[in-house]
């Protein structure tokens, strides 16, 4: 049965993501993760019509529905 390891660790420099470093019986890789891009827009923990604008609902709501029509039309 052959081993294989897989750590993870937190990264050494905050603008890095994590770092990743597996081996196998072959040989060792060792690689860093890219810090996801920072999001502009805040992501609600529950949208409910009461809990954020009208406005910036009503914002979310037509992405929903764009992002339905999408798939929609992609067969999905």
């Amino acid at each position: 049965m052959n081993k294989k390891f897989i750590q993870v660790f937190e990264p050494q420099k905050p603008e890095n993501g994590p770092s990743i470093t597996y081996s196998t019986p072959q040989g060792r890789k060792s690689f860093s993760l890219p810090r996801p891009k920072a999001n502009s827009k805040t992501t609600p923990v529950a949208i409910e019509s009461f809990a954020i604008d009208p406005e910036v609902y009503h914002q979310r709501m037509e992405m929903v529905e764009a992002l339905v029509k999408k798939q929609t039309d992609q067969g999905k």
